[in-house]
């Protein structure tokens, strides 16, 4: 039996199952692979500022909307998919772990190296055709590693949510405020910031948990840090008309470090931001790991489904037989017969499952 495997084994198992999901689900991945491309050859269309060449004052407004909405776009993408994904399979997931098939850590494990290379492709893919079709000043190194953490934020979001949710439609309802949510705190305001201004400590509380905040920072402090504008022969009033930023903080700036100052970010580092988006990862994949093992549907007894099977003394709350069987994928049999608390077989004196809640193994 699947339950008496070694670990490694079980492992392979699910680890091969998730891999086989996601390169099989051909028409997913075309348009995933549709989407990242398409939408930087559509971004570098409407944001013809950021050009090559040596950058100017003028395409300030537009780097900044550029990267902003680029983060946006590929968090959103990696969210959604994980979250339906995830919490489309739960009630599989539940009814294998009740047959003690395997345990919520070597089911998250399996999910996060099959899926998350996968996800980190396509944020590559994205970063390159934009590296490639403007004229973003960070390297290619710097812009593909960026987007491809904040990627796996993202998913390591959708994960958590689809993991407290009881099905698909409910993490559909709760993913998207929250989504929004979080990127309403996480953008940058272009009209710059105020050091003397402070947040209320809620706001800055969501500012934490937020991917994209700390995936645009990164991307505007590896941008703008050490940038020169070029110098213009139009004359200092001519300059100041035509190419000088024209949004709040940011006009007159003359060079990339001003910008930063102006955004509030002169005094962080990628390195730093970088480090939250992979704490705030490992946060979500533990949240997702909780939601797993205390947020699933009722479970019935972990010996299996067939033969006789007492309930165990005192470890939960008898639930309603039908919610189980709906819930296990039991087929009832020829002579079954059920009552509020149990569903029995044969005789009434072999009751064949008793629906309850034990304390859930991680």
């Amino acid at each position: 039996k699947t339950n008496n495997m070694g670990a490694a084994k079980r492992f392979a198992n699910l680890l091969m199952r998730s891999w086989r999901q996601n390169i099989r689900d051909i028409r997913l991945n075309i348009l995933r692979l549709t989407a990242s491309v398409g939408q930087s050859f559509l971004f570098a269309q409407i944001f013809k500022t950021v050009s090559k060449g040596i950058p100017t004052g003028k395409s300030v407004a537009d780097r900044t909307a550029l990267l902003s909405f680029g983060v946006i776009n590929m968090c959103m993408l990696a969210l959604m998919k994980a979250m339906e994904l995830f919490s489309r399979e739960k009630n599989v997931v539940t009814r294998e772990r009740m047959r003690q098939q395997y345990t919520g850590v070597e089911y998250l494990l399996s999910k996060i190296i099959a899926e998350f290379p996968l996800d980190a492709v396509f944020a590559t893919l994205f970063a390159a055709t934009l590296k490639w079709k403007t004229g973003l000043r960070c390297s290619l190194q710097v812009l593909c590693s960026t987007f491809s953490l904040m990627t796996v934020a993202g998913a390591a979001l959708g994960y958590a949510i689809g993991s407290i949710s009881p099905n698909a439609d409910v993490a559909k309802a709760t993913g998207f405020p929250i989504m929004i949510i979080l990127m309403v705190v996480g953008i940058i305001n272009p009209g710059g910031v105020d050091p003397d201004e402070t947040q209320s400590r809620f706001v800055e509380w969501l500012r934490l948990i937020s991917p994209i905040r700390w995936a645009i920072e990164a991307l505007c402090i590896a941008e703008y840090r050490g940038m020169e504008f070029a110098k213009s022969k139009k004359g200092f009033f001519r300059t100041l008309l035509t190419d000088a930023p024209r949004m709040g903080g940011l006009a007159l700036v003359e060079n990339g470090d001003q910008v930063l100052d102006a955004l509030g970010l002169a005094s962080k580092s990628w390195e730093d931001s970088m480090w939250a988006l992979a704490k705030l990862t490992g946060a979500n994949l533990l949240l997702c790991l909780l939601g797993l093992s205390f947020c699933s549907p009722s479970v019935i007894n972990s010996r299996g489904y067939n033969g006789a099977h007492e309930l165990p003394g005192n470890e939960g709350e008898i639930q309603d037989v039908e919610e189980v069987i709906e819930v296990a994928g039991l087929l009832p049999t020829e002579g079954t017969k059920t009552n509020k608390n149990a569903c029995y077989s044969g005789s009434s004196n072999t009751p064949l499952n008793v629906a309850y809640r034990p304390t859930p193994k991680i």
